[in-house]
């Protein structure tokens, strides 16, 4: 099976965004939208599959002194994976601070924070400019640790691991 080629993912990626946009205003969800899917998951678990392991690979490519088309590619879907991602931890989940951290106005400026920085990753990756991609990832890493200093100082993943180990 072939993969897709690069611009059909980019144009797919900015339609989801839109759709996404679209769906939600020109803001992030807002705590208590009546028609909004409810999140059967916790913030947290969302910011370890989603967040930490996309911001990671973007930070990587970011740093690397060459990338290739696939790399770009791979880029491309997790600089998505963080689009989507903002909206998603707008919205409270199972966790026990999911409804407080979503109700706080700060919360929802760093998950929009979160989108924008997905949106620069994806616009680096349409002009294959690496000092965009750069400046891309030092802005996910601002946003991340100034959320986590303001939300989550101690305890950044109450245990779930970024990639999940399992015994035999």
């Amino acid at each position: 099976m072939n993969p897709l080629p690069s611009k059909t993912v980019r144009s797919l990626g900015f339609a989801l965004a839109t759709v996404v946009t679209a769906l939600c205003g020109s803001s992030v969800a807002q705590p208590g939208d009546a028609d909004l899917v409810p999140l059967k998951t916790s913030i947290n678990a969302l910011m370890v599959a989603l967040v930490d392991h996309a911001a990671h690979e973007i930070w990587e490519a970011a740093s690397a002194e060459t990338l290739t088309g696939r790399d770009w590619q791979t880029v491309e879907q997790h600089a998505l994976q963080l689009v989507a991602s903002g909206t998603l931890i707008s919205v409270a989940g199972t966790g026990r601070q999911d409804r407080s951290w979503v109700a706080n106005p700060a919360w929802q400026d760093w998950a929009r924070k979160l989108t924008d920085g997905g949106l620069a990753a994806l616009a680096a990756v349409e002009k294959s400019d690496e000092r965009a991609l750069h400046a891309a990832g030092e802005g996910i890493v601002d946003t991340c640790f100034g959320c986590h200093e303001m939300f989550k100082p101690d305890a950044p993943t109450e245990g779930l691991l970024h990639v999940p180990h399992y015994e035999d």
